[in-house]
């Protein structure tokens, strides 16, 4: 560390600490010891050939934290310091490739590409930050560090909703983590300048988070240098007159308040509900533009309906199961089966099976998102071959020409392709594809002790805790998936592609039909052009 502080040229301390490094085998130190220092000069390694932008120096500290995890036991927090340092490191090397000016239109293109060429580093990269993550050894700050960095990278391909949802997992982790909270802050001021949802509530949360991120400066200073701290410090409050979470104003509605809490509502708000209406799973197509009624009444609009009713009887179905397992693992008074004990701390019964069939048919919908897409765009592949994970992109990575527009607006349908290479392989949600298959196909149940994890046996045992978290990751997911897929098709009803004659559909609520259709069309299309106005606060 003294040579990290005391050397002037970065490059040269990067190649002492590395000549430090290979004299530790031969050193009289434990090996807890060892490890330990190798950790250290890996982690100043990494700090180096980021700032250097320098491949080789981060290449050279990978192999450092990776020779340092493979001395450590799985149980130790340093295991898992280790294991968030090697992730660091591809992370650092896969970033040097993105670009940092020009237009969007000149950017945008070149971060996809760089996105693309990198994916198989990258996904490695992000199943380490969410295992570190997870862990229960590992400590705090680490856990936090990992969960902000995993968001990061998922924000630079544009999966907004689960970068969101992981920044919050980092403050979680650590409540101190300001770099969390700014980065959170920056992804929503990104969502208002593209006008999507409701974006004077979006506005309002922002400046929560700015306000946050400026309060826990020193927290940013330990997460990631003063530099950041100083962007933070930054940023500019809105003043937005926008509500921060609506919905909840009945704390006694435990379904509502659940469903914020882990971020489940299919709605165009980030935080909350986003209205105080009895239907507020209201996320939907805003604007299609059409010159004939076939135009403004496409099959995907019935398709979505399908997709958000079966989402919402899944989500139903989680909350049920949560509940109950919740009050305890007694057989609970509505469960009319007879279960045989089998002394092995095994779990039954209805609560067990709600979660595990919520975790499948979430799971199924991410299917049928696929299947919606492949009509809608008309990529004319055989409807019953169709699959979550195989079809948006072809096998280099490359999203299929027909799902995007232009290159200026293919960020929906790489977020879409991206997730769906996070569900197979070693993807960051290839368990919760492998729980969906092994409850399909085999026998899987629930257990205290002796958990065996996913196996391709006849039989698997789930820890609890790993169903229950499965299962929440597996809503959040597919939650995800929907907005994107909106977000895809929002990217193709662009007003400035559609001059002349084309108009915005009308859009009623199912069965609240207006007194006069026709007079109330003609009433809302000036509203309907522009829908970011239309959802403003």
């Amino acid at each position: 560390m003294l040579v990290s502080e005391t050397t002037a040229d970065q490059a040269l301390a990067a190649q002492e600490l590395l000549s430090l490094a290979r004299g530790i085998d031969g050193s009289a130190l434990s090996s807890k010891e060892k490890s330990a220092l190798r950790f250290v000069c890996s982690s100043l390694v990494i700090n180096a050939g980021t700032d250097l932008a320098d491949v080789t120096i981060l290449q050279a500290g990978q192999q450092l934290a990776s020779h340092a995890q493979g001395e450590t036991d799985p149980t130790e927090p340093l295991h898992f310091q280790c294991l968030y340092n090697v992730a660091n490191a591809i992370v650092g090397a896969c970033d040097l490739g993105l670009p940092t000016e020009g237009p969007r239109e000149v950017w945008l293109p070149a971060l996809i590409e760089n996105r693309r060429s990198s994916r198989v580093e990258l996904r490695r990269a992000r199943r380490m930050f969410l295992n570190v993550g997870s862990s229960q050894q590992a400590d705090p700050h680490t856990r936090s560090a990992a969960y902000c960095n995993l968001a990061n990278s998922l924000d630079h391909s544009g999966r907004w909703a689960e970068a969101y949802d992981f920044y919050l997992r980092a403050l979680e982790a650590d409540p101190t983590n300001g770099n969390a909270a700014g980065n959170l802050a920056q992804l929503l001021l990104s969502q208002v300048h593209a006008g999507v949802g409701q974006t004077g509530h979006i506005a309002a949360v922002y400046d929560k988070y700015v306000k946050m991120a400026q309060s826990l400066r020193d927290g940013t200073v330990d997460f990631a240098g003063s530099a950041t701290a100083n962007r933070w410090d930054g940023l500019e409050p809105t003043d937005s007159l926008g509500h921060l979470a609506l919905g909840l104003g009945d704390p006694e509605d435990e379904y509502r308040q659940w469903v914020a809490t882990y971020r489940l509502a299919l709605s165009p708000a980030v935080e909350g509900l986003g209205t105080e209406d009895a239907h507020w799973d209201s996320a939907a197509i805003e604007v299609l533009y059409g010159n004939s009624p076939e135009d403004m009444s496409p099959p995907i609009l019935a398709e979505t309906n399908v997709l958000k009713s079966d989402f919402l009887v899944s989500r139903q179905l989680a909350y049920e199961g949560y509940v109950q397992v919740a009050e305890g693992p007694q057989q609970k008074d509505d469960d009319t089966g007879y279960y045989i004990e089998t002394l092995d701390y095994s779990l039954y019964g209805l609560q067990y099976s709600k979660l595990f069939l919520a975790q499948r048919s979430a799971l199924d919908v991410l299917d049928k998102t696929a299947v919606v897409a492949n009509e809608h765009f008309g990529v004319a592949d055989e409807a019953r071959r169709v699959s979550f994970r195989k079809f948006w992109a072809n096998k280099d990575g490359v999203v299929r020409p027909s799902l995007m527009r232009s290159p200026a607006r293919s960020l929906p349908s790489y977020a879409l392709s991206e997730l769906a290479y996070d569900m197979e392989g070693d993807g960051m949600y290839a368990p919760s594809q492998a729980l969906r298959n092994a409850g399909t196909h085999r026998i899987v149940h629930a257990a205290f002790l002796d958990d065996t994890g996913i196996t391709v046996d006849a039989r698997s045992r789930i820890h609890l805790f790993e169903l229950v978290e499965s299962t929440v990751l597996a809503l959040q997911v597919t939650r995800s998936a929907y907005l994107y897929l909106i977000d895809l098709v929002s990217s193709w009803n662009h007003p400035d592609d559609h001059v002349g004659t084309y108009a915005p559909f009308p859009s009623f609520e199912y069965m609240q039909f207006p007194e006069d259709p026709e007079q109330e069309s003609q009433s809302e299309e000036p509203e309907a052009a522009a829908p970011a106005e239309e959802n403003s606060e």
